[in-house]
């Protein structure tokens, strides 16, 4: 009796079709692949991050981004304070005798300079109590407004050598240091503090004699008023 070879042909013919499906697909998906990266090596960078945002729903300013950016950190950059006015800087350090600061105001920047002997021991970076008490009136201040702030230390030319300042580069930057933590502490964002260490470079009045040398001994402050790191 011969054999029905219908259903056989029937089922080959069906896995037959599925080839041809599976090809449709990949070839839809190489298709899309090339055409994303023609668009990424044709459309201009600007344009294209506009198209994502448009894709995501995100609609955020260049002011914003600049500014999320520069802070580096979660600050909502709408919540920040407004830059520090040369007043409220003043208010903050009025207890300091004013033999021992100098504030300088500019379009550009507000510059603090502490003298040394006045904030810090001799030889060392440590600060007494009514110092520290100074400092976080300014940290305080300068809390929440998105500026950036460098803090460099000078030192005058005479050498130091001791298990904890080998020279003075460690003690000018370790001064600047103890300025930047006190701010940190008080609120400032970490993001926007510079430490910086000179020694006894730059210096402002000659090291060969007692009262140039006690000039030399400083600590400046610069805020940016801009919004641009410093």
């Amino acid at each position: 009796m011969a054999r029905r070879r219908g259903s056989g042909h029937d089922e080959g013919g069906a896995h037959g079709g599925s080839w041809k499906i599976a090809l449709a697909d990949l070839m839809t998906v190489l298709m899309v692949f090339f055409l994303v990266m023609w668009l990424i090596s044709v459309v201009d960078p600007a344009d294209r991050e506009a198209f994502v945002d448009s894709l995501l729903g995100e609609k955020t300013s260049s002011i914003e981004q600049k500014n999320a950016s520069m802070l580096g950190s979660d600050l909502n950059p709408l919540d920040l304070k407004p830059v520090a006015s040369i007043e409220e800087i003043q208010q903050a350090l009025a207890q300091v005798d004013p033999k021992n600061i100098d504030i300088e105001d500019t379009p550009t920047h507000t510059k603090i300079t502490l003298r040394s002997d006045s904030f810090f021991e001799s030889g060392r970076a440590t600060i007494n109590e009514r110092t520290r008490i100074q400092l976080e009136l300014l940290g305080e201040t300068l809390a929440g407004r998105g500026q950036a702030i460098r803090i460099t230390g000078y030192t005058d030319s005479v050498p130091i050598n001791t298990l904890q300042f080998p020279s003075n580069w460690e003690l000018s930057a370790s001064r600047a240091a103890t300025v930047g933590r006190t701010f940190i502490y008080m609120g400032v964002d970490k993001n926007l503090v510079t430490i910086e260490g000179r020694a006894d470079n730059e210096a402002i009045a000659p090291n060969d004699n007692a009262y140039g040398r006690s000039l030399n001994r400083r600590v400046i402050i610069m805020v940016d008023k801009t919004g641009r790191q410093l």
